[in-house]
């Protein structure tokens, strides 16, 4: 049997449940999972689950985080080229274009193994990469035996950096649906909105904030999922905007919590000023809420069909934003509308479809 090995950052929930999905279903391949880091060295306060997997190698990082009114993180690991040489696959996908994807390029090369590049960036969320940043995609992409999307706005950036078309498969970035298989069938159109996201500038909520304060005397109320260093700021803005009553902080919430704050709510907002995903529009959608979402989030243009599962706005454009609110405010048919297309939408992104293109990349190569 083939060795497939898997190389991403961190155990990040949905990527666990996607491996495990991978793990249990694929017959042909024997599946390694290579993570960079463990979840202890970032500032995310997530629960992997990675104990669920098997063949599982997790690497020593150091971790360089930048804070301020955002957060990033890399990752620099060791001894990953000496992993890899230790479980020699037969062919080895890799995310992105940092330091474990170049060292596992450079042992792909040195040893005739097919190298696969599985992204999530985009050309929007990529238009400022630094020039040694540009050089690393160049080296990752040529020669590359195949690649995959994890959107298609990933696609596009893929072909722009020089990747073949004919060789690219999407697997769209997906959670595992059936933990939502009865959330959203009682939706209640009410006056509640919820955003879930880091409290950083990159995440748009002062953009929301600017919106809603167009239509303060409406009867609405907003819940703010999450947590970060914006959050002072942004309670100082909703004083100013005179909105601050209506304006409800939850904190970091998971699992079936975070499932009740979304099955409560009547309208999930995604204000984002860059997302090369946002996952959480999907968790939203699965629960059956109508979704208004920032064209600013590479999701939106696979997620969301324009009028019937939800609106893609542009956070900066306040009226506007504040116009597609108050429509769901109003219309209360729309909404439900809304709710069930978005339900039957999501269907779409399960594992066991999102998977085939991940796969059939892998067995592109041989």
């Amino acid at each position: 049997m083939k060795k497939l090995l898997i190389i991403t950052n961190i155990p990040s929930p949905y990527r666990v449940d996607f491996f495990e999905y991978l793990q249990k279903t694929v017959d042909d391949f024997e599946i390694h999972i290579l993570f960079q880091s463990g979840n202890e060295g970032s500032f995310r306060k997530w629960s992997g689950g990675e104990e669920r997997l098997i063949n599982v190698h997790t690497l020593r990082s150091k971790v360089i985080r930048a804070t301020g009114k955002d957060i990033t993180e890399k990752f620099l690991p060791s001894g990953c080229g000496a992993e890899i040489e230790s479980i020699f696959p037969d062919v080895v996908v890799s995310m992105e274009y940092n330091a474990a994807a170049l060292m596992a390029k450079h042992w792909c090369n040195k040893n005739h193994v097919p190298y696969i590049s599985w992204s999530d960036g985009t050309r929007y969320a990529e238009r400022n990469i630094r020039f040694y940043q540009k050089i690393f995609r160049k080296y990752i992409v040529r020669k590359t035996a195949a690649f995959i999307a994890s959107s298609t706005k990933t696609r596009e950036n893929q072909i722009y950096l020089g990747a073949d078309p004919e060789r690219i498969y999407i697997s769209e970035l997906a959670i595992d649906i059936r933990r939502y298989g009865s959330a959203g069938r009682n939706y209640r159109h009410n006056g509640t909105l919820v955003a879930v996201g880091g409290l950083i500038e990159r995440k748009g909520i002062d953009l929301l904030l600017n919106a809603l304060s167009l239509i303060k005397n409406e009867n609405w109320e907003l819940h703010l999922v999450g947590e970060g260093p914006e959050k002072a700021n942004l309670e100082r803005r909703a004083e100013e905007l005179g909105i601050a009553e209506k304006v409800i902080f939850k904190g970091f919430m998971s699992g079936d919590d975070l499932t009740a704050e979304y099955e409560n709510a009547g309208i999930f907002v995604f204000p984002t000023r860059e997302d090369c995903f946002g996952l959480v529009t999907l968790e939203a959608m699965c629960c059956g809420l109508p979704v208004i979402a920032s064209k600013y989030a590479d999701s939106s243009y696979d997620l969301i069909d324009e009028g019937k599962t939800g609106f893609i706005i542009d956070p900066f454009n306040s009226k506007a934003f504040s116009d597609s609110i108050l429509k769901l405010l109003r219309d209360e048919k729309l909404a439900n509308d809304m709710s069930v297309a978005g339900k039957e939408k999501t269907c779409l992104f399960g594992f066991e479809k999102t998977s085939v293109g991940f796969m059939n990349a892998v067995r592109s190569v041989f």
